[in-house]
């Protein structure tokens, strides 16, 4: 058996390319679909601090590959996406249930986090899809704009943030490097309004956005629940989440107990048939997403893979001689 190695973040993103990201997010979206993937009951292990600070643990068996993972993070109260989070990915060999890699994810995070909405999003969005406003301006939203110009014909970006520095900053990269015509706003209304497609990626916590404002036939995806508002999440015409059970309690404590009835589908029953998804032009679609650690165990697997093929990544003393 070989020995354990550690993958740094930046080997890590020397390793995948953000297609990498997205086959691997399709795939093991496309295994869930198939009930190929193992979940622990309950899903995820969340625990907070007398700081507030916020903790997690979640697992996942990936049966095609072979493969157990565990993902471990801690954050902050009010930096989730800081680069000072702890977050580590554990490989295990499946057959033998040794340790394979230790991983860590502060690059790939971004990378999957913003790679499976927009996914998501191309699954139920119109074909013509092609005006993106993104509400937030920081590293997730940065992120998010490549996948959506590598998924979508973007012909135009609109960009709104508290500060004008970082949506301007986002708009002039739009234009320079994808080539996209756009436009800083101060208004997220003004952003909104019209928008096939639309990003909420701010650290706000709390609804931003009003149903009024969404387009007939527009696809919202979130990051965090509580951005889109209880009107959107009630009364979206297609409501389509990565997992129940990781938001039910989540939906409740936002919205009440009705709140987890409202949901229409799973990304996995849309990929695989099970639901149709989006039905006609005009139906405004609300897509939230916290990411499942079957994503990350994929993508932390590969880098480990190409990483030994390399002769990258530190040794690591294993089992307990």
């Amino acid at each position: 058996m070989s020995t354990p190695i550690y993958l740094t973040a930046s080997q890590c993103q020397s390793l995948l390319t953000s297609q990498d990201v997205i086959e691997q997010i399709e795939q093991v979206v496309s295994w869930d679909a198939q009930g190929l993937i193992r979940w622990p009951s309950p899903r995820n292990m969340n625990m907070r601090d007398v700081h507030e600070n916020h903790y997690h643990l979640k697992a996942c068996i990936l049966d095609p590959l072979g493969i157990a993972g565990f993902r471990v993070v801690a954050h902050l109260a009010t930096e989730e996406n800081s680069h000072n989070a702890t977050r580590y990915v554990v490989v295990v060999d499946a057959a033998s249930s040794r340790t394979l890699a230790f991983v860590d994810e502060t690059w790939s995070y971004a990378q999957r986090t913003v790679a499976s909405i927009v996914m998501a999003a191309r699954k139920v969005a119109r074909r013509d899809a092609a005006v993106l406003a993104l509400v937030g301006a920081g590293n997730l939203a940065t992120t998010a704009l490549e996948y959506y110009a590598k998924l979508f014909p973007l012909r135009e970006v609109r960009v709104v943030s508290r500060r004008p520095a970082t949506r301007e900053a986002l708009a002039q990269l739009a234009e320079s490097k994808y080539k996209v015509p756009a436009q800083a706003t101060d208004s997220i209304e003004q952003a909104v309004r019209g928008a096939d497609l639309v990003l909420t990626a701010t650290n706000a916590g709390k609804a931003l956005l009003e149903i009024d404002w969404i387009a007939p036939g527009a696809v919202v995806a979130t990051l965090d629940t509580a951005e889109p508002g209880r009107a959107l999440a009630e009364g979206a015409d297609l409501f389509v989440v990565d997992s129940r059970e990781q938001l039910q309690k989540e939906l409740v404590e936002l919205f009440g107990a009705q709140a987890p009835g409202w949901v229409d589908a799973t990304v996995a029953e849309v990929v695989g048939g099970r639901h149709p998804g989006r039905t006609s032009d005009d139906q405004r679609a609300l897509i939230v997403t916290q990411g499942m650690a079957s994503q990350d165990v994929a993508l932390a697997y590969l880098a480990c893979t190409r990483a030994r093929e390399r002769g990258l990544g530190m040794a690591m003393p294993a089992g307990g001689a």
